[in-house]
Formats: C-alpha cells, structure tokens, sequence
C-alpha cells in the first residue's frame, strides 16, 4: 500500500471555481484506483489544502501524479500554478527504522 499526499495554496477569490472542480476529482481519482479519498484544510492557514488517498501500486501513484500535474483548469486555482502543486508517495514501515 502506498500514502498519497496532494498539498497546494488555493488562491484568493477561487474557492467557487475551485469547489465546481474538486467532486471530479474525487470521482476520478476513485476511478484510477485511488481509495479512502480525504480531503483537508488547514486550520492555522485558510486556503492550504491536502488531499490523501491509498493506492495499491506505484504504476497507480505515477499515473494519478501524471494526470494531476497536467490537469491546466485545475492549476489555475493553485497559487503558482502546477509548479505549487506537491504530490509525494509514501510506504508503511515497520516498528523500527533500519539504517
């Protein structure tokens, strides 16, 4: 299982635009394989947003990242565009961390 962690900065004033987007995305990220979809704002910073899903492969991970950095409409929103938007895999360890 593989931890997927999508973070950007909405831009002021694009919250409506943004809103109309993110229900498709959720939808297709489902449909990509991604599972347990959540979806965060923070709390100290209005307008920071992390969506985090389960994938089952890294073939998965590569091809949801791929379609998310070349989706131009959402970029938009991001403050400094797809170059803003952060996605990082991460695995389960196990109690300890070895060298």
């Amino acid at each position: 299982m593989i931890t997927v962690f999508i973070e950007y900065k909405l831009l002021d004033g694009r919250r409506t635009q943004y809103a109309a987007q993110i229900a498709a995305i959720k939808r297709e990220t489902e449909a990509r394989g991604g599972r347990g979809y959540r979806w965060y704002e923070g709390v100290e910073q209005p307008n920071l947003f992390v969506e985090t899903f389960d994938v089952d492969t890294l073939e998965q991970y590569e091809a949801i990242k791929a379609w998310r950095l070349g989706d131009a409409a959402f970029a938009e929103n991001i403050a400094g565009g797809t170059a803003k938007l952060h996605i990082w895999a991460f695995r389960p360890l196990a109690a300890g961390i070895q060298e």
